[in-house]
């Protein structure tokens, strides 16, 4: 047995002596993501003081806890109640199962952002979903999900989900089946992880509910942690079956402030060091194989959500950073940075059924070239799609996004992206601002519940593409998608 498996045997001895309650299942972030849009509207206007948005994916007692016993709801008025209320409704059965199709058509095959993996084949498709969540007993909860389409270009796939099984306490429970990871408060991608890839088989640690700061650590308000361990197996990697470990550190010392430390670690594999030896030479940065050329991939950063909840005009602005590439000093730092800025107004000159975001991602450097998700043996990808912000290396990405809610649980969505990549970056020919690519993205998107089992989603996509490859003589490109879905949701 590897010291890493007897880590997790001690820990699920210690989760079995824990008499307390455990966390629920997990909400879904393509699925469920009307109730993720509903906590961030909440949260933003001051509702949720005590809530942790930008730790994903949101654990059902961890939402729970934020809507019960809450004062601050108490006192709204306008949709800010209504939101709660549907909210709490939603998240009251401790058993639910959804079942799904769709129809779709596509001008050519796409690999949509930030959507888990899943692929629109060209042309015509179809596609069938079902997920689920089970919480028998307080200290144990399950849930599942899978996809399966095809399509009339002879593009067909199945592939399992959001996947596993949980035991413990409410401030440590231990999750283990296929998991996915989003760190930060951007919504339209963040630095280092995002769901844009499928769910990787894991094991995860954290605390579905936030744990007060005791003693003189209690001016940092809530705590919450979550740590995970994966394999990327042996698809297409330079270095077969390596090691991801991840973690993020938040605190929310009051309704106006959250931050967050998030890291990266991909290490091990096929003839490499492995286990925990080599994870905790990774961590503390050096160098685990002095007598190779590989090195470790290592991503590092801090996040922070400011927010102001005026009542005339409530809004957030939040700010991630993270680096990567060590400079060789005694203390190790990164030397490479990406940024994202955003601004989030949850209502609109005082009327909460309209909200709008504005979002900025920047992972472009004309000096170093090409430096993010591009490890020659530890890639940030699984399944050849980026773990991370799904603009992608050496890009820049304008993400604007808008609400306009009918129903607590009904509303229209409309976002525009613009994405440039540069090409050449760092080379001695370079000249900065040419051989770039630029793409304009529109999506407009219908999502609605008709009755409470009942939920239909309709949803439309135009890009275009001018000098695809940043070849500047190249004629621009275009692609439309069409998508509608019908979904039955049961619970108890």
């Amino acid at each position: 047995m590897t010291r890493t498996a007897m880590l997790v045997a001690c820990i699920s001895v210690l989760l079995f002596a824990l008499p307390l309650p455990a966390a629920a299942a997990e909400l879904y972030m393509v699925d469920e993501r009307e109730i993720y849009l509903a906590l961030d509207k909440m949260n933003a206007m001051g509702y949720l003081p005590r809530f942790f948005a930008n730790t994903r994916p949101y654990d059902m007692k961890g939402v729970r806890a934020a809507l019960d016993n809450n004062p601050a709801l108490a006192e709204t008025l306008g949709i800010g109640f209504p939101l709660a209320q549907w909210v709490a409704r939603y998240a009251e059965d401790n058993a639910v199962a959804r079942g799904s199709i769709a129809a779709g058509w596509a001008e050519k095959r796409k690999e949509p952002w930030n959507s888990d993996g899943i692929i629109v084949p060209e042309g015509y498709s179809g596609e069938l979903s079902a997920f689920g969540r089970w919480e028998p007993y307080p200290y144990l909860s399950a849930h599942a999900k899978g996809v399966a389409w095809a399509g009339t270009d002879g593009y067909d796939n199945a592939i399992l989900g959001d996947t596993a099984l949980e035991f413990g306490h409410k401030y440590i429970s231990l999750q283990a089946g296929m998991i996915s990871t989003w760190y930060g408060p951007g919504r339209g991608g963040a630095l280092i992880f995002t769901n844009n890839a499928q769910p990787y088989p894991g094991i995860r640690l954290h605390n579905p509910v936030p744990i007060p700061m005791p003693w003189i650590f209690s001016f940092l308000g809530n705590f919450q942690y979550d740590f995970f361990f994966a394999q990327l197996g042996n698809t297409t990697r330079p270095i077969a079956d390596p090691t991801l470990f991840g973690m993020r550190l938040a605190f929310r010392p009051s309704v106006f402030l959250e931050f967050g430390l998030n890291r990266s670690i991909q290490y091990g594999g096929e003839g490499q060091p492995d286990g925990f030896n080599a994870w905790w030479d990774a961590f503390l940065a050096t160098r685990i194989n002095e007598d190779s050329d590989v090195k470790e991939n290592e991503l590092a950063g801090f996040d922070v959500t400011l927010t102001l909840p005026f009542r005339a005009q409530p809004l957030q602005l939040y700010f991630e950073m993270a680096g990567e590439d060590q400079h060789p000093s005694t203390i190790p730092y990164p030397t490479k940075y990406a940024y994202l800025f955003g601004i989030f107004l949850p209502s609109i000159a005082g009327n909460p059924a309209f909200d709008l975001r504005v979002e900025y991602a920047d992972s472009h450097s004309d000096r170093d070239g090409a430096a993010w998700y591009v490890h020659p043996d530890y890639p940030h990808s699984y399944k050849n799609r980026i773990l991370g912000h799904p603009m992608g290396t050496d890009a820049r990405d304008v993400f604007v996004e808008g609400h306009w809610f009918f129903l607590p649980s009904t509303y229209l969505q409309l976002n525009w992206n613009y994405i440039t990549h540069y090409f050449g970056a760092g080379s001695p020919s370079y000249v900065p601002g040419t051989e770039r690519e630029e793409i304009n993205r529109y999506g407009a998107s219908f999502v609605g519940w008709f009755t409470q089992k009942l939920r239909g989603e309709v949803g439309f996509l135009w890009e275009t593409t001018e000098k695809p490859g940043g070849q500047p003589t190249a004629p621009t490109e275009q692609d439309i998608t069409f998508r509608v879905g019908l979904s039955y949701q049961v619970g108890r």
